[in-house]
């Protein structure tokens, strides 16, 4: 079986390629687009930041554990709903408050990428798991790396309000890879 043939196996590589790039841009970016746009002290943007890494670690520790036995769409759907409200609250409401929100929604939001994702891998592919996983893997830390960099440029070129509009992008992507994957793994039985 040739893995870089496989729609599915593509489908869920570029997901992550997007998953990886989305919390690259977060990770890399926010404290400028905080400490420029809200006007927040860099010591407080970071403070913010680190509520991001806080919504994804709580919430991958909820999904190991309460949300293990929702059904996968369901899981999606508070997924993205928690993106898109975080999303929201950074680009509308302008206080330190609300972006704290925003940043701890946006990283609750992230949190079930690769834990679900890498899971679906691990299920349809046992037999070849290691190199299904190193390719999923490997296309994910390009989009890192891609992704980030082009962010600078847009940032420079731009203006860093455009880590907002970059962010909305992923996350429509995200929904569109999303809803093929799941058709996918609903056709061959695997969800």
């Amino acid at each position: 079986m040739n893995l870089i043939k496989d729609k599915l196996l593509i489908l869920i590589a570029f997901f992550l390629f997007c998953q990886s790039s989305f919390e690259a841009i977060i990770n890399n970016w926010t404290t400028t687009y905080l400490t420029s746009e809200l006007s927040i002290l860099p010591g407080k943007a970071l403070y913010a930041l680190s509520l991001f890494v806080a919504g994804i670690t709580i919430m991958r520790l909820i999904l190991g554990s309460i949300l293990r036995n929702i059904a996968p769409a369901k899981t999606w759907i508070i997924s993205f709903s928690m993106i898109l409200l975080g999303l929201i609250f950074l680009a509308t409401v302008k206080s330190f408050t609300t972006s704290l929100a925003g940043l701890f929604l946006l990283g609750a939001g992230l949190a079930a990428g690769f834990p679900v994702m890498l899971g679906f891998v691990g299920n349809c592919y046992r037999e070849l798991s290691g190199t299904a996983f190193s390719l999923v893997l490997v296309i994910a830390l390009f989009g890192n790396m891609l992704v980030n960099y082009c962010m600078g440029i847009i940032a420079q070129v731009y203006g860093i309000h455009h880590l907002i509009t970059v962010a909305f992008a992923e996350l429509a992507i995200m929904i569109a890879l999303c809803t093929a994957i799941l058709k996918k793994l609903k056709k061959i039985n695997k969800i």
